[in-house]
Parts: C-alpha cells; structure tokens; sequence
C-alpha cells in the first residue's frame, strides 16, 4: 500500500484508489493528486479494506477497480459497508454496456467510472462524491453540537425544525428550460426548489434535512403550492417538470382532487427523485394511480445511481433524464458516446423519451443530438433563474 503526494497541497481530502494494476493505480494518483488530494493507494480489495481498518487513514471517498484478486470491488463495497455506511465508493469498469453499469450500482456503487477517462472524468466523479460525503458528515456534526448545547433529547429537533421552518417561509421556485433543439422549441420548464435560509441554501441539503425530520411531505406542498401559482405565466405549450420524492407518494394531497396541480395534470411531469418510497408493494401502484389522473412520470440522473436505472423497470417512465456526468464532455469520449446511446435506443424501445442535462458546450449539444437525443437542458441555453426565459437557438 501506498501514498501518493505532489501537484497541489492535499486541499480537498483524501482518497482510496484499490486497483491491482500498478499502472492504474500510478495514473489515478497522479490524477487526483494534481486537483489537491492526498492519494492512498491499495493493490488489491483486501489491502483497501486493511487500509480503512487501519484506523490512522480518513477518507472521503472509495476508487475501485471490480476485477481483482483476494477481494474483487463488489466484496469491497461490503466490506466498507461494515466499517461506514456513508463512504463513497466509484468503481472502475471496463464494460461500457448498460447491463455493467447496472450491476455496478446495484452492488452498492454510488457511480461507476467506464476506463479508459481522463483527469477530468474521474476527478469531477470523486468530487461529486465526496461532497455528499461531506454532506453527510457536516450534519452529523451538526446534530452533535446540537445535542452537547440544547441536550441530547431535544437539541438536535430543535434546532433543524427551526432551520427547516425558515427555509420553507423563505423558499422560491427557480426554473430551467428543456428544449427540443430539432424544432427549436421549449419542451418544458424544469421548476428547482431555492431557499434564501442559508443554512439550508444548498437543495440537496434541504431535502436530506427534510427526510431526516419526516418533513417530505410539508417540502413538497410547498413546492407545489409555489409552482401551481406561477403556471400561469408559463406558455401552454411547454409541460412542467416537477421533481417528487419517493415518499411523496404517500401524501394524499398529491392525489386530491382539489390540490394545488389538479387542474394542472395534463401539463405536468413528475420526476422521480429518490428510490426511497418505490420499493414497497404500493410503490408502483401509486405511480398508476397518478397516471390515470394524468400525470406523466420522469426518473432523473439515468446513469447516475441505482435509484434511477431500477426504476426503467419499475415505473416505465414517459421521460428519461440523463445524468450530467455522462453528457459531460460527451464529444470527447467515444465509449461514453456508446452508453449513451444505448441508453438512448433502450429508452425509445420502452416507449419513452430522453433528456440529456447540463448540455454546455455546442459540441456536447451535437454529441447528443447524434446519439438521438433532441431533447436538452442546460447552461448553454440557460441557468435556472426566478424569470420564465425563452432562449435563443
């Protein structure tokens, strides 16, 4: 086992890189040790986890490759889990097929890397990662605080619930067009929950806060409480997509007659954003039940985890929105232009159609307009803003 150092200062953390493969365990550690991590390097699963075991060694996230020998990266993953349930871990894989992929995430990967990537890929997939490491951390430092000022009964709920409330008095909607660039058309507004509560600014911290409190249900009327009042102003003829968590299912306002989107059906488009909630036996008929009231349904971030790729299966979706990660720099990349692709001839034989998000540059655009994707959300068309804006083409 060892370290890795150079480039920039060990700013951003440090990693595990479990690969038997001398040459990728160098390249990967000059990789991220350049963008500022501090770099340990194990050469097969058993070390990796001697490595964690050891007790000296912090990490922020997992890179592993899935073939070796003594412990392959799927016997890996279960053995962290047994050590922190919260560690990142990003496999490596050589197989670029959707089957790959699946069975990456389905083995507890949080994201899976398709070799060979540069620099770029991997330090961008590792940064994702251990952000929501460091989510999950923060919060647990939060709640520890809580408890050693307010008690250990009370202080924790105390405080969130006070944070949770001034985040839903403060919160507003922000909305991104999705274009069919073929027809030069707005497809639909994607509407993204903002709160001016800084210490739950950040939307993915806003939900795991919500989820934490059993306060699903209060985040998602508002939302869409706040999007049903500003439908009028957007054109009849773009659809609204709305992101719906898991347990959403379960509010039996999202099913009323007189709730806020009731009227508003025909025109909206459910994304499912958590798989939390879709695994009981009701899951699926909950979904049907908001179809036959004619909502269409969405999964998000296909590519991205195993919530969305089950749920192809599972729900049957009319949309299908690619993770950022694989559009990224997509022209560059032919084996991420291939997953694309099958993902995109998959969906189409399901009966569906594919969003590709965070499309910023014109070459990722006609990447993925050549991969048969004409549907596109992003920077280069324009930034989530308060304002309904049409872009320009």
């Amino acid at each position: 086992m060892t370290g890795g150092g150079g480039g920039k200062p060990g700013h951003l953390g440090r990693v595990l890189v479990v690969d038997d493969d001398l040459g990728m365990r160098k390249a990967c550690t000059r990789m991220l040790s350049t963008e500022g991590w501090v770099v340990v390097s194990a050469e097969h699963g058993r070390a990796g986890v001697d490595a964690m075991r050891d007790g000296r060694e912090q990490f922020d996230c997992v890179v592993s490759d899935v073939h070796m020998p003594e412990l392959d990266g799927f016997g890996l993953i279960r053995e962290i889990r047994q050590l922190d349930d919260d560690l990142p871990v990003l496999l490596m894989t050589g197989d670029p097929t959707l089957d790959g992929a699946v069975r990456a995430i389905d083995n507890g990967a949080v994201s899976y890397i398709v070799k060979p990537f540069d620099q770029e890929t991997l330090a961008s997939a590792v940064a994702r990662a251990a952000r929501r490491h460091g989510i999950a951390r923060m919060r647990r430092r939060a709640e520890t605080f809580a408890r050693e000022m307010l008690g250990p009964q009370e202080g924790d709920h105390k405080v969130t619930e006070q944070c949770f409330e001034r985040a839903l008095e403060r919160s507003w909607m922000a909305y991104q067009p999705i274009v069919d660039y073929r027809t030069r058309t707005v497809y639909a507004y994607e509407a993204l929950v903002r709160t001016d509560e800084e210490s739950l600014r950040r939307a993915d911290v806003l939900i795991a806060t919500a989820e934490r409190l059993a306060r699903i249900h209060d985040l998602g009327r508002t939302v869409r409480r706040h999007v049903a009042a500003m439908a009028a102003n957007i054109p009849d003829s773009a659809l609204l997509f709305v992101n719906v968590h898991g347990l959403e299912l379960t509010d039996e306002e999202l099913f009323a007659e007189q709730g806020p989107f009731a009227a508003l059906s025909s025109r909206i488009v459910l994304e499912i954003t958590e798989r939390i909630g879709l695994d009981t036996v009701a899951g699926p008929s909950r979904v049907a039940m908001l179809r036959r009231l004619g909502y269409r349904i969405a999964v998000d971030d296909l590519g991205a985890g195993y919530a969305a790729l089950g749920a192809l299966a599972t729900l049957e979706p009319d949309v299908v929105k690619l993770d950022m990660g694989l559009v990224r720099d997509l022209d560059r990349h032919h084996t991420k232009r291939r997953v694309v692709g099958a993902i995109a001839t998959l969906v189409r034989e399901l009966g569906g159609r594919v969003v590709a998000e965070g499309v910023e540059t014109p070459a990722e655009r006609d990447a993925c307009l050549a991969a048969g994707i004409d549907l596109l959300q992003g920077y280069l068309f324009a930034k989530p803003t308060r304002e309904i804006v049409v872009p320009t083409f």
